[in-house]
């Protein structure tokens, strides 16, 4: 019984391979981005080398510890942003002195 299972599945699994018709493999146009860089699953690319998440991890808590922030793999200082210009629009802009 289990010869004659054997040779059913073996002939149902040839008999479809040699249906499967020949096709070319697309080529790929460009428009699709690389997400892992090729670091495999857990790691990702910092600085060109490929590092665990939890070591990245750990640089972005010591940089917020600093008060910075992690870029490119590095700490740098955040930078203050200016504040806001308020608006008047009561005020009609002064025009440029003539001379």
């Amino acid at each position: 019984m289990i010869r004659w299972t054997a040779l059913v599945l073996g002939l149902a699994f040839a008999s479809s391979v040699q249906a499967m018709p020949y096709a070319p493999l697309q080529q790929t146009d460009g428009m699709t981005i690389p997400v892992r860089q090729g670091c495999g699953l857990g790691r990702q690319l910092l600085d060109g080398d490929c590092v665990r998440n939890s070591d990245v991890r750990r640089l972005v808590r010591t940089c917020q510890a600093k008060k910075m922030r992690f870029v490119n793999g590095r700490c740098e200082p955040r930078v203050k942003r200016r504040p806001a210009q308020p608006a008047n629009p009561g005020q009609p802009a002064k025009p440029a002195p003539s001379t």
